[in-house]
């Protein structure tokens, strides 16, 4: 089931709507067409609704200047490209191109006003799909083509949010969609340092302090980011202070696979990340100020964004990170809540 009501006007004056997806478990998921943020995303456990993500009730709250000076990206759909560029730069047929750099000196997940922050057009398909579309203009942050991008958002009786993406260009573009939640499964509002987590990965990214890879993968054998086998995230955190890093599955898949598992300090409720990407960016959120009537500070959540590699288009041995005339940009990712 969808229902539709009103979430506000953006400083242009556009009309934005909320859309709540719910289940026949009581589970729910609410999405805006403004950035096709998930606010809220709830499972009645024990009586009681438990939030698992962060996020705010109004529209002004996302669009407001306190909130955008510290810019988290709270729950967001997040293009064309997502993740850093190294210095905004890359080569298409032999020229290089220059993106906007708004995470100095680095492009960062779309420029100055990516996908986060645009008005999708919204349809509601059946009882339970929620269809966003967005044309992003040939020359919108300096990227090549126009792109049509749709992202499907759809709550199934299993409890799995289900994020389907799909894209097409007139012209050879980076691209790599995510979706930016936070996520934290306690029953109050403490942080995400206790909070177990597993994740199915022999490798992740090498990078320098601005976080652009190397192009090297590490092996996690007996390192800090060995979460082949679960375990609280403040086990190892001091070694480093703050995870923000791609793990590295290998290949794109064609169908969904589980890379990961949250699970919360009560053991009552554990999240799984299903997904068909080949890496999943993990951050910590040791940099979160943000909100006024439901503030949220550092570790209050993490971050389990399913994207391509960072950087890709300037990594030959990435093999993705391109959308070319013809072709059909399809990735998928589940969000499955288990309790």
């Amino acid at each position: 089931m969808i229902s539709t009501s009103n979430f506000g006007s953006t400083p242009s004056g556009e009309n934005v709507k909320l859309f709540t997806l719910s289940n026949k478990n009581g589970v729910q998921a609410k999405i805006t067409n403004y950035g096709g943020i998930l606010t809220s995303f709830i499972a009645p456990m024990e009586g009681v609704d438990r939030e698992m993500v962060l996020g705010f009730d109004t529209l002004q709250e996302y669009t407001s200047k306190n909130y955008l000076d510290n810019y988290p990206y709270f729950g967001a759909l997040i293009g064309r490209f997502g993740n850093r560029i190294d210095h905004g730069k890359v080569t298409i047929n032999g020229k290089e191109l220059q993106l906007s750099c708004n995470h100095s000196p680095h492009h960062l997940h779309g420029g100055n006003i990516g996908f986060d922050r645009k008005v999708w057009k919204a349809k509601v398909v059946n009882d339970s799909e929620l269809h966003l579309s967005y044309l992003s203009v040939d020359g919108e942050e300096n990227f090549p083509g126009n792109v049509n991008t749709t992202v499907i958002y759809s709550l199934s009786d299993e409890n799995e949010l289900q994020i389907k993406y799909e894209a097409t260009t007139d012209k050879t573009t980076p691209i790599n969609l995510t979706q930016h939640s936070y996520f934290n499964l306690s029953d109050s509002c403490s942080n995400i340092l206790d909070h177990e987590l597993q994740i199915d990965a022999n490798y992740l990214l090498e990078t320098n302090d601005f976080l652009i890879p190397s192009g090297k993968l590490l092996n996690v054998e007996n390192t800090c980011f060995d979460f082949r086998t679960k375990k609280t995230i403040n086990q190892d955190i001091e070694d480093i202070e703050n995870y923000d890093d791609c793990f590295a599955f290998g290949e794109t898949t064609k169908t969904p696979r589980k890379v990961a598992e949250l699970i919360s300090p009560d053991k009552k409720v554990s999240m799984e990340v299903i997904t068909t990407f080949p890496g999943l960016q993990v951050y910590t959120g040791k940099y979160i100020s943000a909100g006024e009537k439901r503030r949220f500070e550092a570790f209050a959540g993490v971050a389990l964004e399913a994207q391509g590699y960072p950087d890709a288009p300037n990594h030959p041995s990435f093999k993705h990170g391109w959308l070319e005339p013809g072709e059909i940009y399809k990735q998928q990712t589940n969000y499955k809540l288990i309790f």
